[in-house]
């Protein structure tokens, strides 16, 4: 009886583990005969597993129809994505006059990575090297609380701490913006650098709500 219950939290544990690698997008329904056949699962372990992720508010159980992957709150998002750009700004304000000759380069190979990760690397390479970019930057600000503040907020609006990009066109905006922000450090630009990065937090897709979070423009433009 033991092991049949360490089998079930395994298998919440796989489940789970598809949903923040992004084979399950928010919103999604979850098949239980879909899950069965990908997991090599019985019915029944399916539905515990089910259950337990519900629990865990990673996924929601909808009465007489089923379970989905959790959507986060559009309210709490719109309200993150603007603390996220304060934060963010602010940490790339400050990291600016830190950043000589070394510390862009560090930055630049960053940049690289994770363009490597989009063209060939898998999900979750594509968002560790997206985070390992912004974190090479903003560990030089002055405040060294403000690095992992941004961490812990980024995280909060999603299922996981994975950022997940909707499309391929998607994931190369941001890369695109990431290029933006590397030639405002590298020119010294701190306007450029400030509307970069405010740009890169609205209209990335992987804060796949966003696209459609209009009031989010409007409170970044009030912190100028």
């Amino acid at each position: 009886m033991k092991v049949r219950k360490e089998q079930k939290r395994l298998l919440a544990a796989e489940i789970g583990a598809a949903i923040l690698q992004g084979d399950y997008r928010p919103g999604e329904w979850l098949r239980q005969i879909d899950l069965e056949e990908a997991f090599a699962a019985k019915r029944f372990d399916v539905r515990s597993a089910l259950t337990q992720l519900a629990a865990s508010g990673m996924v929601t159980h909808v009465e007489n129809r089923g379970y989905r992957v959790a959507q986060p709150d559009l309210n709490v998002v719109r309200e993150i994505l603007a603390i996220r750009t304060l934060l963010e700004v602010e940490a790339a304000t400050q990291a600016l006059p830190n950043i000589g000759p070394d510390e862009l380069k560090k930055i630049k190979q960053a940049q690289q990575i994770f363009e490597d990760a989009v063209a060939r690397g898998s999900k979750a390479d594509q968002a560790n090297t997206n985070a390992a970019f912004h974190d090479e930057i903003y560990r030089h600000a002055a405040n060294q609380s403000l690095a992992s503040l941004i961490v812990e907020i980024r995280n909060r609006a999603r299922p996981g701490p994975i950022a997940l990009w909707p499309s391929n066109a998607e994931l190369q905006r941001s890369a695109a913006h990431h290029v933006e922000i590397v030639d405002a450090i590298e020119s010294r630009d701190l306007a450029a650098l400030v509307a970069a990065v405010r740009r890169h937090i609205v209209e990335s897709g992987a804060n796949y709500p966003a696209r459609d979070l209009g009031p989010v423009k409007k409170a970044s433009a009030a912190s100028d």
